[in-house]
């Protein structure tokens, strides 16, 4: 996955880096090397992260954080030529930002989002259970483990908070998953975020 995200391997001009997906766009191809420069050695330097480029999201699981590439990608953009002078500072610099604040694009996780049950459900239950609450609204993907559910159409991705489906789903058992999901997708604050914020 690294090798073909950061692609190491195609490192001069001669071969030209395919840019595929939408936050790539936003980004010059020398901006971009630079991004995933400093992405690589900030995941180098002990900081995990994995990056799903086709649906526009960077995870990390420590803190446990969801973030938009969208969002990451347009904010080095803003940093011209500091971020190609200092790629693996500016980076480092932008995940400090979204780690440390609540802010659209960037969804705060829980750690251990969920012991044992609710409503007798374990993390595999709730994942599957806002699966089958947004199945039609997109391609779907989750992360059990990390807590966080997902929902791509072609134009965006909604993030989904597991650990706030599950607390309100245990604060009122009456009140279905299904339901918790489409209040939060409705209110649009807590618990979800779109990888492309509306502005």
């Amino acid at each position: 996955m690294w090798k073909k995200l950061f692609r190491r391997d195609v490192a001069d001009d001669r071969f030209p880096v395919e840019r595929t997906w939408g936050w790539e766009l936003q980004l010059s191809p020398d901006t971009q090397k630079a991004f995933m420069e400093g992405l690589r050695a900030y995941h180098d330097a002990g900081n995990p992260v994995r990056l799903h480029g086709e649906h526009g999201t960077l995870t990390m699981s420590g803190p446990p954080r969801a973030i938009s590439l969208y969002v990451l990608a347009d904010r080095f953009a803003v940093l011209g030529k500091n971020a190609l002078k200092d790629p693996e500072g500016s980076v480092a610099g932008l995940l400090r930002s979204c780690v440390a604040a609540d802010q659209p694009g960037v969804l705060h996780l829980r750690e251990r989002w969920l012991e044992g049950e609710v409503g007798g459900l374990d993390r595999a239950g709730v994942l599957a259970a806002v699966r089958a609450a947004v199945g039609d609204l997109g391609t779907w993907y989750g992360d059990a483990d990390l807590g966080f559910a997902a929902v791509v159409n072609e134009e965006n991705t909604l993030l989904i908070d597991l650990g706030e489906v599950a607390e309100q789903h245990r604060a009122d058992p009456s009140v279905s998953i299904a339901d918790i999901v489409k209040r939060l997708v409705d209110a649009g604050d807590d618990g979800v975020t779109w990888v492309k914020p509306a502005e």
